[in-house]
């Protein structure tokens, strides 16, 4: 039986995710939550929307890492992501404050996420669902745009960009988890 090869380059791996999330923010469910987020509140900033558009696709990745690699392997993994990205920001020279406030939203954002997306994820799994996901984990992104105590239902009202954003996020999701399953399968020897 051959061992697996244990990789020693997280921050390699990290970067190959890296342009995952890069892929993911420039194709169609990058640009379908920007229509989402748009349409939920048209006073929107675009760097707001972006910023958002961002920390959703960030907690894409990092869960589809959860579920791809080993999980011995699976907190590195994620170090080399952040890692990776820290990379990619150091050039854009951030203040030590930018930063912190930075580290701080996204742990936010995450806690934010964790119980919409785990409920979400539960029914993607469900072979007998209704072919519309992410209802949770959008609504609560639509909510990190605009907080609003009596949000409108986004899923009224037939095929809206609601619908166009859990179609697309799919998609994105299918080809984290394709992409993943090979880099598991290069560097762990399995997938999860």
């Amino acid at each position: 039986m051959t061992q697996p090869i244990v990789p020693t380059d997280y921050l390699g791996i990290g970067r190959q995710l890296a342009r995952l999330l890069g892929s993911s923010l420039e194709g169609p469910s990058g640009e379908a939550l920007k229509e989402l987020a748009r349409a939920y509140d048209p006073s929107a900033n675009e760097a707001r929307i972006s910023a958002e558009v961002f920390l959703f696709h960030k907690y894409l990745i990092v869960q589809t890492c959860v579920g791809m690699f080993p999980s011995p392997e699976v907190e590195r993994v994620i170090g080399g992501l952040f890692a990776a990205l820290n990379e990619r920001a150091t050039g854009l020279e951030f203040s030590q404050e930018r930063q912190n406030a930075m580290e701080r939203m996204w742990q936010m954002r995450a806690k934010q996420f964790d119980q919409p997306f785990t409920q979400d994820r539960e029914h993607f799994l469900d072979e007998g669902s209704d072919g519309v996901f992410w209802k949770r984990s959008l609504t609560q992104f639509c909510q990190n745009v605009l907080e609003i105590d009596h949000p409108p239902d986004i899923w009224a009202g037939g095929k809206g960009p609601s619908h166009k954003a859990s179609t697309c996020v799919t998609e994105a999701v299918d080809q984290l988890v394709a992409a993943m399953t090979e880099m598991s399968k290069l560097h762990f020897g399995s997938a999860a």
